[in-house]
């Protein structure tokens, strides 16, 4: 693993993320397009976390996502984030970093 410096790590814009609504992708076996809240802000992202959730535990949930990611195209679909999970070595098993207590959409992680 390569070490990062403190810098690196101040660039990055990790945020709580409210998920609003939760959609299939057509055509995608492990993708969703999820509206997320960022306080003051909706914006959309492309998540590969399909096989792990279904669709009706997804609304509602409070995740942390990367909220600076360079914008990308994937499916068809403008995704503006990626959501922080967590997985083991085979990739079996995942989950999405949540946040332990409410705190509002748009909170900044540090």
């Amino acid at each position: 693993m390569d070490n990062i410096t403190f810098a690196d790590f101040q660039n990055m814009d990790i945020r709580v993320a409210e998920i609003k609504a939760a959609e299939e992708i057509e055509g995608a076996d492990k993708l969703y397009k999820l509206t997320v809240s960022l306080g003051e802000e909706e914006r959309q992202l492309v998540a590969g976390i399909k096989p792990y959730y279904p669709i009706d535990q997804l609304v509602g949930k409070k995740v942390l996502i990367l909220a600076n990611l360079e914008p990308r195209t994937i499916r068809g679909v403008e995704s503006r984030g990626m959501v922080l999970c967590a997985h083991n070595e085979d990739r079996t098993q995942l989950t999405c970093t949540t946040v332990e207590r409410d705190i509002a959409p748009g909170s900044k992680v540090s």
